[in-house]
């Protein structure tokens, strides 16, 4: 009898734990994309699929049905969005839980998004057909691919005219992301230069441009200039090493010279926690070059003390100094 009343109380206690887990082991994966699957079959008559289902519970959500997923059109890939959806409750409320309860979006304001910045970038590569055969977008990057060699001065003029056109669509384009130039040519067709882009008072505006590490003989340069740097600092500048931190400067004018500057590491400083932490990148060295013969003008150490500039500072110090040698930037 007791061993009997024992066994129904571990039963029971059992019963009340499972129950009360339920609320956190969530809806199984498979289940999660039946549903998904059945509310998109329903609300776009199939038009929409979905993939990379994965669950998103963490600390912050505490939601163990709450996956995450990109969702595309069938016939236009292009038109996608990825999103987080509570996906036991999907059929019954299809609203974003991840945005705020006042901005009451769903599903269908992210699908009708997609479709604006869709219809947006295809207006932007209708206007320059004539131009630029063949333009990409993706999340960071914007494809040019001239499928010629351009000059300088054209290639500056119609990219500042491409910048002033996504400026003319900015809301519509709706990119979380700073976008960047990616310059392909007959010469160097996995890319050649890059041109970072930023939003300045509503409207996109370039950075200087860098060379693309797609730009063909890229390895065989960055060969050469870092061992040219290594040689120029083994004796005067012994503890500094050499970084994977770079930025290569290209001349507007010519698209060929450029300026390699090169983060060095002091080894003299050794972190630990008894002492407060220090910047070991302190060197800065610059190496000016042509790419197309691979031509090494000179190079030069322009600081030591890189750690005490804020990047503001840095940056400023940078183009000035590259802007002196005859490299133009803007």
């Amino acid at each position: 009898m007791k061993i009997t009343i024992i066994s129904i109380i571990c039963i029971l206690i059992i019963g009340l734990i499972v129950a009360g887990c339920a609320n956190y082991i969530g809806i199984p994966k498979k289940k999660a994309a039946a549903n998904l699957e059945e509310y998109l079959q329903k609300k776009y008559k199939g038009r929409l699929a979905f993939s990379d289902l994965s669950l998103f519970f963490n600390a912050a959500t505490m939601d163990p049905n709450m996956y995450g997923m990109l969702i595309y059109d069938k016939n236009i890939p292009e038109i996608e969005f990825y999103t987080h959806l509570n996906l036991k409750n999907i059929l019954e409320n299809d609203s974003l839980p991840m945005y705020p309860t006042v901005d009451s979006m769903t599903v269908d304001d992210l699908y009708k998004g997609a479709v604006k910045r869709y219809e947006a970038r295809q207006a932007v590569k209708a206007d320059f057909k004539n131009e630029i055969p063949e333009i990409h977008f993706s999340t960071e990057i914007i494809d040019l691919n001239f499928k010629a060699d351009v000059k300088p001065n054209e290639l500056e003029a119609v990219v500042a005219r491409f910048i002033d056109r996504l400026s003319q669509s900015i809301e519509e384009l709706d990119s979380a992301y700073q976008f960047s130039l990616r310059i392909r040519t007959a010469s160097h067709p996995e890319g050649f230069m890059i041109i970072p882009l930023e939003v300045e008072d509503s409207k996109w505006q370039a950075n200087p441009m860098l060379l693309s590490e797609k730009a063909v003989g890229f390895e065989t340069l960055k060969t050469m200039i870092l061992k040219n740097i290594q040689a120029k600092i083994e004796t005067p500048y012994p503890y500094f090493k050499i970084t994977e931190s770079s930025k290569i400067y290209m001349d507007k004018s010519s698209l060929s010279r450029g300026a390699w500057i090169q983060y060095l590491e002091d080894k003299r400083i050794v972190n630990n926690r008894k002492e407060k932490w220090r910047n070991p990148q302190t060197g800065i060295y610059v190496v000016y070059f042509d790419l197309d013969t691979k031509f090494i003008y000179r190079g030069e150490l322009l600081t030591e003390e890189n750690d005490k500039d804020s990047y503001v500072e840095e940056l400023r110090q940078l183009i000035k100094t590259v802007e002196a040698e005859g490299i133009r930037t803007k």
